[in-house]
């Protein structure tokens, strides 16, 4: 009885310890992700984003390094950053802050604010078991506003 409940202790400590250790590994972002304007709805009275190319040079699972072009109101706005899913806040070049922490293998959450400290943003972004596509549920903080807007925003994996 000892024998059979000490296997089956140690099954047990082996298949739950099982999915700690493919949680350590992360999916890359790295390559060119580019906004699928057909599966995103923005919100009424958003500001309309016609582009929307994120070129990640680094996802080691530690350090992020990425590049964001888009097009909002007819204003081309470019943004890189250069940090770690650590959840601390680093500059990005356009005077905001942004923090990536891990949320899942396939998943990893953002916080933004501006240059005041004032949090804009937040996010979760998930890829696709097949890799080829982020979702990234986002919850934007506007002045004056009580509730954040949220949405969706679908990229395709370009490169």
């Amino acid at each position: 009885m000892r024998r059979t409940l000490g296997i089956a202790l140690v099954l047990a400590a082996a298949l739950a310890a099982t999915p700690a250790v493919a949680a350590d590994k992360y999916v890359s972002l790295e390559g060119k992700w580019s906004l699928n304007l057909k599966e995103t709805h923005y919100p009424a009275g958003f500001p309309k984003i016609t582009k929307n190319d994120m070129i990640v040079t680094k996802d080691d699972g530690s350090v992020l390094q990425f590049t964001e072009n888009m097009t909002m109101d007819g204003k081309d706005i470019t943004s890189t950053w250069d940090g770690a899913y650590d959840g601390k806040m680093r500059a990005t070049s356009d005077g905001q802050q942004l923090a990536w922490h891990h949320v899942s293998a396939r998943s990893a959450g953002d916080e933004r604010k501006n240059a005041d400290g004032v949090t804009t943003g937040k996010s979760v972004c998930t890829v696709s078991a097949g890799g080829d596509k982020l979702a990234c549920r986002i919850q934007t903080f506007f002045p004056g506003q009580k509730k954040p807007i949220k949405f969706t925003e679908s990229f395709d994996k370009a490169s």
